[in-house]
């Protein structure tokens, strides 16, 4: 099949592979150089596919012009990272240590020059890479099949929290919430950026705090 007819809904699974089989090889890995190693593999493997299939890459690294104030935008990223930090990372907790067991693997804390580059490049990878696929491009994939807003910010949501499996059920709980957020900005907004902005400071909170 030329990559120029391949469906939507093939690339997006394929977009997905890479950031699932890095998870899972992550599960494994102690060694914070490794981790962050396979980590970056998943996020770049993904982007990859969706550069490399013509369709996908309209959808996911098109321009897109920003249809909200830059003040409206402020509202909005503060407004996220405050209920992330305080009402979604109690959430969070308070359901992980009731049910530790569903915590599969960990993140293992880098030191040094790499504790740097992977707060600053890391986050910034992890926040592009999941912004363009479980916002961007699942937008435009669910809206295809979905007329009701609401129905396809849940769908959508639900698959961002369902790639957070790993991490515990109350971290699964805290990505569909902040996840319903980020789409309602995306969806206001028209823009990508302020929403990965938003990812990006919302993740540098969590581990700075």
């Amino acid at each position: 099949m030329p990559l120029r007819v391949v469906p939507a809904p093939v690339w997006f699974v394929a977009a997905l592979l890479p950031l699932l089989a890095s998870q899972i090889v992550r599960l494994h890995q102690s060694d914070p150089a490794a981790w962050i190693f396979w980590d970056y593999a998943g996020r770049l493997g993904a982007l990859a596919v969706l550069g490399a299939v013509p369709s996908a890459r309209d959808v996911a690294f098109g321009r897109e012009a920003l249809r909200i104030t830059v003040l409206e935008s402020v509202i909005w990223i503060v407004g996220i990272i405050l209920v992330d930090h305080y009402l979604c990372g109690w959430l969070r907790r308070t359901i992980n240590s009731a049910l530790p067991a569903t915590v599969l693997g960990v993140y293992p804390q880098p030191h040094g020059w790499l504790h740097a580059f992977d707060n600053v490049f890391g986050i910034a990878l992890v926040a592009y890479s999941e912004e363009t696929v479980f916002r961007r491009c699942a937008f435009r994939l669910l809206r295809r099949y979905f007329n009701d807003k609401w129905v396809l910010v849940v769908i959508s949501s639900v698959l961002f929290g369902a790639y957070h499996w790993w991490t515990g059920v109350g971290n699964i709980a805290e990505a569909v919430l902040v996840g319903i957020l980020l789409m309602l900005f995306y969806q206001r907004s028209k823009a990508l950026w302020p929403v990965v902005l938003a990812h990006y400071l919302t993740d540098i909170v969590e581990f700075a705090f």
